[in-house]
């Protein structure tokens, strides 16, 4: 609920926007007449002076999330405050508060007396505080895993998405920092592999201790947290237990994400989140954090060409003063094994580009990862919008897909494709596949797997998209 206090004609244009965004609002005001007709317009209208903690019980401050304190009285406000102070003890809650000020000098004094976000006046117009209404959702969302860490005894799991990302990485690394705030211990556990070398140089320059799923004691936690990822679909956490905690950037189906707090918030990249959790907390924010952070960010919006909303810059602009610009270059341009060089080199080679998608077959590989990389290379090319990579590693084929075409789900694609075949699945953007070898039927030798490869993978995928037309089923 959003509890706005005062409703002058700045104070009644942002109940306003707010109403119209269906927000719960209830307004305290003091003049009888105006309350009289906010009633009339629909809406919950209390009438007193909102300074007094029993006008603020009668407007059910105790079921306020965010409180709108919009009055220009500066001692009216420092009244408020103090009155909400003392109701928060009693009724132990946390509401985030927004006060209005006169300048900056009068913003930190509010801020000391326990306001969350202070605003000058010129900023405080309407459309201001309603284009602030994602950032104040943020706030109440942290402020509401804050009291559930706090009920917390024991050590808590981290487990990030199967073949983690950069992005995967450092929420991690955030999240284990904003547990430790409160007390608690963490560990980051993992599926899959960490073998892109980007991936592969995080762990190395920050000093990781990341631990693999099939060593990890899952019983031996209080908590288990998912970060860049909603569901037991794309992460190693057993599918006998429900996660306690989700924090993830992609659209997952609520019916699909079980969890005591869940926030599903869509931005270009789950370090968002995490930044704006470690910001509103006051937890640490060093170099190597700061780093990892802006990397995830850049690195899941491809240098804000991708999903960027304005949470992403505001988080960027957050995390820039304690970036490490060294740690930053190399995290960028790590150093390739002859592996990925080869494997790049042959996906280069081998590339086919119709409409906009662009399919290669790399062979051979030694590192599944190098085969991933090849499909986020090539989606640099011009002209490409969607790139789907593979290869064989052992006796399964790996499959790597990218795209940058906003209407496309690659994730749902490669599942809709290839679920048939092996295990498929993924984000919007980022997707991959797992295709036991002898599932593309027999071959003979290595020319006959190739072509198998091509036939049951990259054919069937640009018919899937449309690109080819669908071959006819011998009879």
């Amino acid at each position: 609920m959003y509890l706005l206090l005062g409703c002058g004609d700045v104070g009644l244009a942002a109940a306003n926007k707010l109403k119209e965004s269906g927000a719960d609002v209830t307004i305290v005001d003091r003049d009888p007449k105006r309350v009289k007709w906010l009633r009339e317009m629909g809406y919950n209208a209390v009438e007193g002076d909102f300074s007094s903690q029993e006008t603020l019980g009668n407007a059910e401050i105790s079921r306020a999330e965010v409180i709108l304190l919009l009055t220009s009285n500066y001692r009216g406000t420092e009244r408020t405050l103090v009155a909400i102070d003392s109701l928060k003890k009693r009724l132990g809650i946390d509401p985030v508060i927004v006060a209005r000020a006169e300048d900056d000098s009068e913003a930190e004094e509010l801020k000391r007396l326990g306001a969350t976000e202070a605003l000058p006046t010129p900023q405080i117009l309407a459309s201001s505080v309603f284009g602030k209404a994602n950032e104040l959702e943020l706030m109440t969302r942290e402020k509401r895993l804050r009291a559930l860490l706090k009920e917390v005894k024991g050590k808590v799991a981290i487990v990030l998405q199967t073949n983690p990302d950069p992005d995967s990485i450092a929420c991690g690394m955030a999240l284990k920092r904003y547990v430790k705030t409160f007390g608690l211990d963490a560990d980051l556990i993992y599926g899959g592999v960490i073998g892109h070398p980007q991936n592969r140089a995080m762990v190395n320059l920050f000093g990781l201790e990341l631990i693999p799923a099939e060593k990890a004691k899952f019983d031996g936690y209080s908590v288990y947290a998912l970060v860049d990822v909603a569901t037991h679909a794309n992460c190693a956490l057993p599918k006998e237990i429900e996660p306690t905690i989700v924090i993830d950037h992609h659209a997952v189906p609520s019916g699909e994400i079980k969890a005591r707090y869940q926030d599903i918030t869509i931005v270009g990249a789950a370090s968002t989140l995490l930044a704006n959790y470690i910001k509103y907390a006051g937890a640490e924010l060093d170099p190597p954090l700061a780093t990892a952070l802006a990397f995830g960010i850049l690195r899941d919006t491809l240098n804000f060409t991708r999903g960027t909303t304005e949470l992403d810059f505001k988080a960027f602009e957050f995390l820039l003063p304690k970036v490490n610009s060294d740690i930053l270059t190399k995290l960028h341009y790590p150093a390739f094994s002859p592996d990925t060089l080869d494997a790049l080199s042959r996906a280069i080679k081998a590339s086919k580009v119709k409409g906009g998608y662009l399919v290669s077959n790399v062979g051979e590989a030694k590192d599944r990862d190098a085969i991933a990389y090849a499909s986020d290379y090539l989606l640099r090319r011009e002209g490409v919008m969607t790139t789907l990579v593979y290869g064989v590693v052992k006796d399964t084929v790996y499959v790597s897909a990218r795209t940058s075409d906003v209407r496309a789900n690659i994730g749902e694609l490669l599942k809709s494709t290839f679920s048939d075949m092996g295990s498929a699945g993924g984000h919007a953007a980022m997707a991959g596949a797992q295709i036991p070898l002898k599932a593309l039927g027999k071959q003979t030798d290595k020319r006959s797997t190739r072509a198998a490869m091509d036939r049951e993978i990259g054919a069937k995928f640009l018919e899937t998209v449309g690109v080819v037309k669908r071959r006819k089923k011998s009879k």
